[in-house]
Parts: C-alpha cells; sequence; structure tokens
C-alpha cells in the first residue's frame, strides 16, 4: 500500500536536477510540494491467525486480500548535489483492507462476513534521488522509507519504495516511464463480528502480491517557480499521483 502509501513518493524535479547535472550547476535547489496520491493491489497473506470453529487454518493461506489506499502529504526537498537530491515528507493517510472469507465453508447454513480494516492516521518518511541526464534525456532513482502512526494501536503500516525511471526534457516540461518497487509490510491485530459466532480475534500480516509495477509521468511548469507533476501506476498496482511543486533558491 502505499501507502501506502503510498505510497510513493515522485520528485518531479528530479528531471530538471538531472539536466543541470550535465551543466555542474542546480537552479531552485529548494522544493516544497503537496501531493494527492491513491493506489490499488491485492495483497498476500503472510500470516494468519483467527479461530473460527469448523476451519481449517490451511484454508486461510490462499483468500484474496484487496487493499485501497489515500494520502495527502506536505514534502520538502534539497539538491545537495548535482546528482544528488534528499527529501522528507509529513501527511494523513486513510486506507481500507478486506479479506475475502465469503467463500469458506464451516459446515454451517451460514457464510462469513469479509474481515475489512479500515484505518487512517499520519505517514511520515525520509528518502534519497540519485540523478543523471543530458541535452534532453534523463534517468533517476529514488529510494523511500515511510511508516505511519494509526488510529489503532494495533496497526502498522511500514513501506520501502525503490523508483527507476528515465525521460525526456524540453522547455516546459518533462516525461518519462519507469518502474516501481513497493516493499510493504501491513499489521493489524483485533476483533471482527460473525454472525451467531460473536467477536473473532484475528491476527494478520500482509505483504504486496506483486512489488513491481509500471509507471508513466510528466511534468510541466505553470509560470515562475510553480511546478504541476502527473503520474499513473499500472499493472497488479494501479495508482495515481498528482503534486503540485514551489521551488525556490
Amino acid at each position: 500500500m502505499p501507502l501506502a502509501v503510498v505510497g510513493v513518493i515522485l520528485l518531479g524535479s528530479a528531471e530538471l536536477g538531472a539536466q543541470s547535472a550535465s551543466k555542474i550547476e542546480i537552479p531552485n535547489k529548494l522544493g516544497l510540494g503537496l501531493s494527492l496520491y491513491n493506489q490499488t493491489q491485492p495483497y498476500e497473506i503472510a500470516s494468519l491467525e483467527v479461530q473460527i470453529p469448523g476451519v481449517d487454518p490451511a484454508m486461510l493461506e490462499d483468500l484474496d486480500v484487496d487493499n485501497d489506499t489515500s494520502s495527502y502529504h506536505f514534502r520538502i526537498d534539497y539538491w545537495l548535489l548535482p546528482f544528488l537530491n534528499i527529501f522528507g515528507l509529513y501527511g494523513q493517510i486513510d486506507g481500507s483492507t478486506e479479506v475475502d472469507l465469503q467463500g469458506i465453508d464451516i459446515g454451517l447454513p451460514i457464510g462469513l462476513n469479509n474481515l475489512t480494516i479500515d484505518y487512517d492516521g499520519t505517514v511520515y518518511g525520509a528518502g534519497a534521488v540519485l540523478a543523471v541526464g543530458g541535452a534532453h534525456w534523463f534517468a533517476d532513482v529514488a529510494y523511500d522509507y515511510t511508516e505511519t502512526d494509526l488510529d489503532v494501536a494495533t496497526s502498522s503500516v511500514k513501506a520501502s519504495i525503490v523508483t527507476p525511471k528515465v525521460g525526456y526534457h524540453f522547455s516546459g516540461g518533462a516525461v518519462w516511464v519507469g518502474a516501481m518497487y513497493q516493499d510493504t509490510q501491513e499489521r493489524h491485530e483485533g476483533t471482527f463480528e460473525m454472525p451467531y459466532l460473536g467477536p473473532i480475534p484475528f491476527k494478520v500480516e500482509l505483504n504486496d502480491r506483486e512489488p513491481w509495477n509500471y509507471l508513466i509521468g510528466g511534468t510541466a511548469s505553470l509560470g515562475g517557480p510553480w511546478v504541476l507533476i502527473l503520474q499513473g501506476g499500472f499493472g497488479t498496482r494501479d495508482a495515481a499521483l498528482v503534486t503540485l511543486e514551489y521551488r525556490m533558491f
């Protein structure tokens, strides 16, 4: 998830820094950005502890799990060197994870409710970008690590993300293609209600079913220091990112 975050951070100014790298100069080193992000993806169950009468635990190993995560966050970044950018982020996350239990036969004339976990809270993290470039091309790879402080004390989401991409820059903007590797560790503990059975305690650990997806994006100058960044993710994980950035110094 991304979340996770999301989540998932694109430094839209990376192509600007890559362009400057060939000239050994970096205009507008400091950037401030506000991002909106959403992603949907399937999870796989790393472990699930739940005591349901009449259910063999082995039946729970290959359940379908779907996650939907949205976030908005503030980011600050700075070009330390012509090829090195560092950044930090802080914002809010809202997510929902659903484990499909309806297809499990418990030997009774009732079915199981799906296990749905809704959560929200604070997301924060940091990372870095390495970039190279030429007259009209650039390549960069970003790494970021994020954690969450959720409203449920027994829940946590952590993610490590690597984002390589290559692109073409021109006067007033750039376009790129790339990929994202996302390693999410989502953990939840609590109870869920079952018909006739009452509250059932559970503990679940989840990972990305497919860590890689594809990216396509672009950036455009809005005049002066303002930059608009758009990016989409495709594959097993679908995602959309919109960032408004202000660059200075």
